[in-house]
């Protein structure tokens, strides 16, 4: 197949590799025009493309035929577009060049969901309720107005893996909050093997969490990744009946996608 990824950074680079690898003829675009050479080389079609801008000509020609695309940048702050509107209005540009008959694969995030909610499923929350003040709702909503049935969406957990050391934003930092609320974490290898398995399945129309199974709370996970690359320690604040934040499910990707975490636990991401 051919395969568009809008997007070549710390997950759609070795997303590309490993769809390349499978045989797919790998497409797509990068914001930096110094990366392009390194890309290329490494066997992709790229071209440069800065959504504050027009779109190239030669775009509609560059993806003619494109079976999927996957839609994998993030929201950028932009001050003098502050609304909730710009990160969507940014998605529904880049789809522009596509055919009607491409499907699309959206990662998106689970910080769509409320910390009000205590499990956060796909299928029991509604962004129609926050579309107008979450720009991922936002995001999402616009796209699916679009696509409909041709679009997939994929909401990430924290994306943890190759140069991600997430314990060095909290290493030796004093009265943390929130230490007995659970993390939501997914390691780079499985972001990779949910979009595969979407891929490979052909599963569209729907709405995955992809997230690790297992939730330790933030002052023990957090704690054993400083102990482990040898770190201080971080402190929490001793907090009584602080409400505990969300636990993404999962369950939906393991049953509909057939998928098995290759780390499902989070204290294996370090290994």
């Amino acid at each position: 197949m051919k395969i568009a990824i809008i997007g070549f950074g710390w997950l759609g680079f070795p997303l590309g590799k490993s769809l390349l690898e499978k045989g797919h003829e790998i497409v797509g675009t990068t914001t930096t025009l110094s990366k392009i050479k390194s890309l290329k080389e490494n066997g992709f079609s790229v071209e440069q493309l800065d959504l504050s801008m027009d779109l190239p000509q030669n775009l509609n020609s560059f993806f003619e035929k494109t079976d999927i695309c996957i839609l994998n940048f993030p929201p950028k702050r932009n001050k003098s577009n502050a609304d909730n509107r710009f990160y969507g209005e940014q998605l529904l540009k880049a789809i522009q060049p596509f055919t009607a008959e491409t499907k699309f694969i959206f990662v998106s995030s689970t910080g769509i969901y409320p910390d009000s909610i205590s499990l956060a499923k796909e299928d029991e929350f509604n962004r129609l309720d926050l579309v107008n003040e979450n720009h991922l709702a936002f995001a999402e909503e616009v796209l699916y107005q679009k696509l409909k049935e041709r679009l997939t969406i994929v909401r990430m957990a924290g994306l943890i893996g190759e140069d991600r050391l997430i314990a060095k934003y909290f290493a030796g930092k004093v009265n943390l909050p929130n230490g007995k609320s659970p993390v939501n974490l997914i390691h780079q290898k499985d972001c990779i093997g949910i979009i595969e398995a979407i891929i490979k399945k052909q599963i569209w129309g729907e709405i995955f969490n992809a997230c690790a199974s297992e939730h330790p709370t933030k002052e023990a996970y957090y704690t054993f990744c400083c102990d482990k690359l040898k770190l201080t320690k971080p402190e929490y604040a001793n907090e009584e009946n602080t409400p505990i934040s969300k636990i993404v499910d999962n369950n939906k990707s393991k049953s509909i996608l057939d998928y098995r975490y290759k780390l499902d636990n989070p204290f294996d991401f370090q290994d």
